[in-house]
């Protein structure tokens, strides 16, 4: 009998995820930095993908090229903490994209719409070909009910 090598053994641990996007992601808008450009294009790639830029470094420019990418497949929600559902909007603006406000399902518009993680019961997830998570603080706590409920639904 062979015996296995320790770096085998954690060769044998590790997961891995395989790309569940585009392959070959169509241009992104010429406002973004070469390094945004690069992120949104791997995580187009990816598919399910985390962005843990640095704060400062347009990481809601990142997300928004993201969803208007997917949003030609389906529509795409964004949810964000309270307050900051408008600044997606205002940035989207910015990129020429069009970003819905939502409060509930009634209001959901073909495309990116934005509602707060307080709301997220308002919505059905089977909708949405894509999802935006933003502020990862609301991920890091596993005992967190924002963060069960958000992976419960889009499991």
């Amino acid at each position: 009998m062979e015996t296995m090598t320790y770096e085998d053994f954690i060769a044998g641990k590790r997961l891995i995820a395989p790309p569940r996007g585009i392959a070959d992601p169509p241009g992104l808008d010429d406002q973004l930095f070469a390094f945004q450009a690069d992120i949104a294009r791997w995580a187009l790639r990816r598919g399910r993908a985390a962005i843990w830029a640095d704060c400062g470094l347009g990481k809601s420019w990142m997300a928004l090229e993201w969803a208007r990418v997917i949003a030609t497949q389906g529509d795409v929600l964004i949810l964000t903490p309270l307050a900051v559902a408008q600044q997606f909007v205002r940035e989207g603006a910015k990129l020429d994209i069009d970003v819905t406000y939502a409060r509930t399902a009634a209001e959901l518009n073909p495309g990116i719409n934005v509602t707060n993680y307080e709301r997220l019961h308002h919505f059905d997830p089977s909708r949405f070909v894509g999802v935006v998570a933003d502020e990862s603080s609301i991920l890091k706590d596993y005992t967190s009910s924002t963060r069960n409920a958000l992976i419960e639904a889009f499991a």
